[in-house]
């Protein structure tokens, strides 16, 4: 089975603080803000971290410069383009919120809240993901012929089967993951298990990057091709490429990995 995931998180050294005030920071790392996968049956799974640095998210920001490069200014960028469509999504879809004691406005205070309340706890997620993620089932005949069908091999169903005359086990084929640009990604979906070594049993320890197959075959098989009599020679400027929507959402991202993927395999 394929799952497409993708990520959103928070990379780099975290501000050490005491009182608010700075003393130092912390080793380079990674913390999962949110995560989506999309498997190619069609089933989806989304979650939204409560573990991670909610403060350094909000306050991390980096110096631009205007358009006219007479000023600067900070730029949120976790902050507007990751948290806030997140608040946004929970005040549009959460009809049982007590509306009396809930703001709209986008503050701290509001958000730290809402992911207090409906955020997970990585090793919750964990647990998610390795459920949603490992399908394989068994199929087996009891004494009678019957078929019979176990999702997943408990020590029940393994004790079942071992009592069997003669069983006949079909099992389905290991998870197989993908992503786009999949090198964070990979390392923030791994480390929700703890080291490499920690994945459940029949992970692979790699994924499959979208970007490096799209490169491929840009390279090997694509060259220059006549669309409505113009000659293209950039696989992204096919009419058919897919479009991304809704970007930095882990769900919907996953799910052009998905379209991706699916479009790469016609070429």
């Amino acid at each position: 089975m394929k799952y497409f995931i993708d990520t959103e998180f928070l990379e780099g050294t975290q501000d050490k603080t005491i009182l608010g005030i700075k003393y130092a920071e912390t080793k380079p790392t990674i913390d999962l803000i949110s995560i989506g996968i999309v498997a190619e049956d069609g089933r989806e799974y989304y979650a939204i971290s409560k573990d991670f640095n909610v403060k350094e998210a909000w306050n991390r920001f980096d110096i631009k410069r205007t358009k006219t490069g007479n000023n600067l200014y900070k730029e949120y960028w976790i902050r507007d383009n990751v948290l806030e469509p997140i608040f946004k999504r929970w005040y549009a879809v959460q009809d049982s919120i007590d509306k009396t004691n809930f703001h709209d406005k986008f503050i701290y205070k509001e958000f730290k809240r809402l992911l207090n309340k409906y955020g997970k706890t990585n090793k919750l997620i964990a647990e998610e993901v390795k459920d949603f993620c490992i399908t394989d089932y068994s199929i087996a005949k009891d004494d009678n012929c019957n078929v019979i069908t176990w999702v997943k091999e408990t020590p029940t169903i393994l004790g079942v089967i071992k009592e069997m005359h003669n069983p006949i086990i079909i099992k389905h084929s290991l998870p197989e993951f993908y992503a786009y640009y999949a090198d964070y990604d990979w390392v923030a979906f791994c480390w929700l298990f703890g080291k490499m070594v920690d994945l459940p049993k029949g992970f692979p320890m790699y994924c499959i990057d979208l970007k490096q197959m799209l490169d491929e075959k840009q390279k090997s098989r694509f060259g220059l091709r006549l669309f409505d009599g113009k000659l293209v020679n950039d696989i992204k400027k096919l009419p058919n490429y897919p479009k991304q929507t809704n970007e930095h959402n882990a769900l919907s991202d996953a799910r052009f990995n998905f379209e991706l993927y699916k479009f790469l395999q016609k070429l």
